[in-house]
């Protein structure tokens, strides 16, 4: 893969069309913006440059081009992201064999364990007989890949030696086990073969299912965790669901492979499987990979979860998917089976009695609250069951105004007062870890860092809050931003004085780009009102200052002729800050001199602050001119 192929597919897909596909976009002057997909956040912070190319988060500092996004996005490599762009962008890709990376020797052999069992399908009658009693048709099979593992001890290790492998890159792979006296034999036998595929497309991993159960064997065997495969990070079907997921606004999550794929069959494309992989409440992990759930959550908030209807299937959707989900701040309905089928019985009988267990699937709380009073018909047991069964849900919802809802819900089907429910689910909650931040894998740590800077105001609205700070005597180490203190990129604290030097110099770089001649005599202000602190500020944004200009480009840009303006403003909020910051040291030192009774040193501090008072003054003339 060369240069000018990756130069092409961004001439070919501009990045706001791109980002527009996973978010809604608004138009901020010359760029767009958008509540960040990458972290909870109540307003747009999340800027998109179609000059540059590029976008950036003020929040939490995401940022990058229409390559870094899809990585980003989807959880994927560059190689994966450039897969995934080459295809929308219609450029055809010739990759560099000699700058194979081990990761791209795995992805090559297990792309090559997948033609080997398809050829197999081929071959067996025994499997395509059974994929046609499953109701599967050809032209869905193919879409997935559907393969068959030869019942044979060594029939895959054979076939991957003839192709040049050795061992141990198919141990590491995941396809091959080394048997007590040290020989080696295929992981996957006598099995139908579901590839699993990472958010490109490219196969990582597999889920074998027995076709004769001879009661020792597990029904399905999945691929282990490997240098491709993380379990946690990987959902089956992802990557054909993830389009129709941001189309229609939710997710359906079924177990079993076979679910899924006559779901798709029938036309629900937004239907993923959590069979051969597993689900964790953390949206990325330690090394920063994004969770299964994380990237589903991103494509969508909303999930119905559709498992086997019988009382342990049942059970396994309460408490393995759907309190996970809840802890990622996911809204999840229940799809309630009858009959003891699963999804695949039920679509293979009758497609359309799906979609309509589908539309009547109810929200999670409903769901087993409902469970409850079918199970426990005694009154004066319910309140324990509801304690028991509902809260654990309850109490993984952060937002206050639906447990409120669901706390009416259950007060009135259990013949309770709202307070006493409350009263119980705070005392629940007071006996589960970090009740309150249970959904903070994905949202509220996340936003306690950087919501607070995800909407930062404009020069008119930080000279208003420093007039209202003054008025409530807060002096200048109070000053805050309206949502509270800011966060940087790195989690320091944020001065208000920060956020307004950032504005200054920003707009500075964006006169210079604009080649307005006021820019040298505004710079000459700035180190004016600094003094001896103007290098060491401008050493401080020196690092950060092409997003600085991004941020000033996407606030400020499409006025050009207020750019004036708006520097006047953030000076005046500027030299207030550093008289604020002088003034309260004055007043700190006139205290100790005071105590110490120096009345020299009282006297001249005295007058400082004085004289800081009415420059002060002074200022606040000037901004009612």
């Amino acid at each position: 893969m060369n240069r000018s192929t990756v130069e092409e597919i961004k001439a070919r897909i501009p990045i706001e069309d791109l980002i527009g596909n996973y978010v809604k976009l608004e138009k901020a002057g010359k760029s767009f913006k958008a509540k960040c997909p990458f972290h909870n956040e109540k307003s747009a912070s999340f800027f998109i440059s179609p000059e540059r190319g590029g976008y950036y988060c003020f929040g939490c500092g995401a940022k990058g081009d229409i390559f870094s996004f899809v990585e980003q996005f989807e959880g994927l490599d560059f190689k994966g992201a450039l897969k995934v762009l080459a295809e929308k962008a219609g450029v055809p890709l010739v990759m560099d064999a000699k700058a194979d990376s081990e990761l791209d020797r795995l992805r090559e052999i297990t792309e090559q364990t997948a033609k080997y069992f398809e050829d197999q399908y081929g071959k067996s009658a025994e499997a395509q007989e059974y994929l046609r009693g499953r109701g599967i048709s050809p032209e869905t099979r193919a879409s997935f890949r559907i393969g068959w593992a030869p019942d044979a001890w060594k029939h895959l290790h054979a076939y991957l030696k003839t192709k040049g492998w050795n061992d141990a890159i198919m141990e590491k792979a995941g396809l091959i086990k080394k048997g007590d006296k040290g020989d080696y034999y295929d992981r996957f036998r006598g099995r139908i073969v579901f590839p699993i595929t990472d958010s490109s497309g490219r196969v990582v991993a597999f889920t074998g299912r027995i076709l004769k159960d001879d009661g020792k064997s597990a029904k399905y065997l999945n691929s282990p965790d490997t240098p491709l495969f993380n379990k946690s990070a990987i959902l089956f079907g992802l990557d054909k669901a993830k389009s129709e997921i941001r189309r229609v606004g939710y997710s359906i999550l079924v177990e079993g492979q076979m679910d899924l794929v006559l779901s798709h069959q029938v036309g629900v494309k937004n239907t993923i499987a959590a069979s051969g992989t597993a689900l964790t409440d953390q949206s990325k992990d330690e090394s920063g990979v994004v969770s299964n759930l994380g990237m589903v959550r991103r494509l969508s908030p909303n999930m119905i979860i559709a498992l086997d209807s019988d009382k342990a299937g049942r059970t396994a959707a309460m408490r393995a998917v759907a309190a996970t989900a809840l802890s990622m701040g996911m809204s999840v309905k229940i799809a309630d089976i009858e009959g003891g089928k699963d999804p695949a019985d039920l679509i293979l009988n009758d497609p359309e009695s799906w979609k309509t267990v589908l539309k009547n699937a109810k929200h999670v709380i409903e769901f087993e609250l409902g469970n409850v009073l079918r199970e426990v018909t005694d009154p004066h047991k319910q309140p324990r069951a509801v304690r028991e069964r509902v809260f654990p849900f309850l109490a993984r919802i952060d937002s206050e105004m639906d447990k409120g809802l669901y706390v009416k819900m259950i007060a009135e089907k259990v013949g309770l007062s709202d307070t006493a429910i409350w009263e119980d689910l705070r005392k629940f909650e007071k006996t589960v870890k970090n009740p309150g931040t249970l959904s903070a894998s994905v949202g509220s740590r996340m936003s306690a860092a950087s919501a607070s800077q995800s909407n930062l105001p404009d020069s008119r609205e930080l000279a208003s809050e420093t007039r209202s700070e003054d008025r409530a005597g807060g002096g200048a180490g109070k000053l805050v931003e309206r949502e509270g203190r800011a966060t940087d990129q790195t989690g320091d604290k944020l001065h208000r004085i920060d956020l307004v030097e950032r504005r200054i110099f920003g707009l500075l770089a964006l006169m210079d780009q604009v080649k307005l001649p006021q820019a040298n005599e505004y710079r000459l202000l700035v180190m004016k009102i600094a003094g001896d602190s103007y290098g060491e500020r401008v050493q401080r944004v020196d690092p950060i200052l092409s997003d600085l200009l991004f941020e000033s480009e996407a606030l400020f840009g499409n006025e050009k002729e207020r750019l004036p303006t708006h520097m006047d403003e953030l000076l005046l909020n500027f030299e207030e800050d550093l008289i604020n910051g002088d003034l309260m040291k004055a007043m700190g030192e006139l205290r100790t001199a005071e105590k110490a009774g120096n009345a020299a040193r009282v006297a001249e501090l005295a007058g400082k602050c004085q004289e800081l008072s009415k420059k002060k003054v002074e200022i606040g003339k000037k901004r009612k001119h």
